[in-house]
């Protein structure tokens, strides 16, 4: 077990953060000291699960029980320093695991932890907001192409300004990569060849949906656990925590490599054969990037999922901070979504506007977080969007396509919680994949959906400067109109009754005649 250990201070705010990966069992133990955190112990155990899961789709007990006997060890630890939060993920590896209920269950009785298995789009949004955090400058030219290569899959994003506008998760990774081809390396001279075929349409189906074709690069950032080898193996400069690689240097590296099995790498090189492994499969993943971008440089920044755990333990106030930057990727890659399914946008982002001004004026009768908030405009920006595939029952085509999208931020779950927006009220009720809590979160979201969706029934932007208040039972919406309104307040009569079956509140309308030169207004 590696250990790195910093003196603590009595009296001040601890907190532990736990990863469990395909590789690698680890913990940070942070402080809370005028505002910054200092980290105390960095703790590290080898584990083999990935290996496992890629091979055989399960954990083993003995595997369970070295983890348990490890994740013993943290906790004493974490009594010695008095942590008053600790927060444990999983990533890849157990996320893939046929038996994770049973490998969750298992520690939860034997460690007295809960076990929180990230989804890959949780995941990649704390990676990727460290990399925003700690390349602010490097990302204000062009795009940038951010690309996190893990274990068991590789994440992308494309970001402009600091905020993403597209982003896929590819089920592909190093270690996963050499499981599934290493067999083929004692079969074939050529290997090499074989694994960029692979990786070529592996990853090149997952960018040739962006709209529009795939845009010129001029930044490309990769990170991943071997980053640190590769840069020392390529004598790469570093500035701060970010390792500068120059593209000759990948290439020369990989064609030293190439026809070398793990065990040639190891011996070659001087590094462990586990690490020759994810090299050889990892430089392969560079080398597609380098060519599909262009770039003559590589920045490799040392980013740790650990590290944004234990910043949101300790300063709550992070954690909002973190889910406003998440928000603004998050609503961009919807809009390109929502563009590519040739969707009046105009429209939908009135409809969004519209609702987000609802949901603002109605808290203290919807009982909803900034979460569900998000959820509430994401349904508006992608409400027309199966209309792509199927006009006549575009709301069915709806459900099935937003539940199949890969959107940044957002989890399965709350992808669910949007397309179920779509169906039927009825449907909710019987909905299997649904909780009851869920239900009610739906019912509220398509209540407040409609109403704001008929306030743009004709799709023309004719009402402008919506307000909204409480008064007892009653929910006034003013708005203007230089324009015949009438449709709109027909289609707002018609979503009433659903409105105040949910809420037990009714809403009324009052459009009042504005100038007809005034000039309408954008997003509410």
């Amino acid at each position: 077990m590696k250990t790195v250990k910093s003196a603590k201070k009595k009296g001040l705010r601890t907190a532990a953060a736990i990863s469990i990966g395909s590789k690698l069992l680890r913990m940070r133990i942070g402080q809370l000291r005028k505002g910054e955190i200092a980290e105390l112990e960095y703790l590290e155990y080898p584990l083999s699960i990935g290996h496992e899961v890629f091979t055989s789709n399960k954990i083993s007990f003995e595997s369970i029980r070295s983890i348990s006997s490890a994740l013993h060890g943290f906790t004493e630890l974490m009594g010695e320093y008095g942590v008053d939060s600790c927060r444990v993920v999983a990533t890849t590896a157990l996320r893939e695991a046929g038996n994770r209920a049973f490998v969750v269950d298992q520690l939860k009785i034997q460690n007295g932890l809960q076990v929180e298995i990230l989804e890959d789009n949780q995941e990649k949004a704390f990676v990727y907001g460290e990399i925003l955090k700690k390349l602010p400058d490097t990302l204000k030219e062009g795009n940038t192409l951010i690309t996190y290569i893990g274990t068991g899959s590789i994440g992308v994003a494309v970001v402009r300004d600091e905020t993403a506008n597209f982003s896929k998760n590819i089920p592909i990774g190093a270690l996963k990569l050499h499981d599934m081809l290493g067999s083929l390396q004692s079969s074939t001279t050529d290997f090499h060849e074989v694994l960029e075929e692979y990786i070529h349409v592996a990853i090149g189906r997952f960018l040739s949906v962006y709209p529009g074709g795939f845009p010129a690069i001029s930044q490309l950032v990769l990170a991943d656990n071997g980053s640190a080898l590769i840069a020392k193996l390529c004598r790469a400069e570093r500035s701060g925590d970010t390792y500068v690689i120059k593209a000759d240097a990948v290439r020369e590296l990989y064609r030293s490599i190439c026809s070398m099995t793990p065990e040639k790498i190891s011996f070659s090189r001087q590094i462990s054969e586990s690490d020759a492994e994810l090299l050889y499969t990892t430089l392969s993943i560079y080398l597609y990037l380098i060519n599909l971008t262009g770039v003559k440089v590589i920045y490799a920044p040392q980013v740790d999922l650990l590290r944004p755990i234990l910043s949101e333990l300790l300063v709550p106030k992070n954690r909002e901070q973190a889910f406003n930057r998440v928000r603004r990727s998050t609503l961009d890659c919807v809009r390109m979504l929502g563009r590519s399914f040739q969707c009046n946008m105009e429209h939908a982002e009135r409809v969004s506007g519209f609702a987000a001004l609802l949901f603002d004026r109605m808290k203290e009768i919807h009982g909803l977080d900034s979460r569900s908030r998000l959820l509430l405009e994401l349904a508006a920006l992608l409400h027309e969007c199966g209309y792509y595939t199927h006009p006549r029952q575009y709301s069915g085509s709806t459900f099935h396509l937003i539940r199949s999208m890969d959107i940044y931020g957002v989890t399965e779950s709350e992808l669910n919680l949007v397309a179920s927006v779509f169906l039927p009220a009825g449907s909710w009720e019987t909905a299997a994949s649904l909780t009851p809590k869920q239900r009610l979160i739906v019912s509220k979201l398509a209540a407040i959906f409609r109403l704001a969706d008929s306030l743009d029934q004709s799709q023309k932007q004719k009402l402008s400067g919506l307000k909204a208040r409480l008064d007892k039972n009653r929910l006034l919406i003013t708005a203007e109109s230089a324009e015949n309104a009438s449709l709109e307040e027909w289609a707002f009569a018609q979503v009433v009754p659903f409105f105040e079956e949910v809420f037990g509140v009714h809403p009324e309308l009052t459009v009042r005649a504005s100038a007809p030169n005034a000039p309408k207004q954008g997003k509410v």
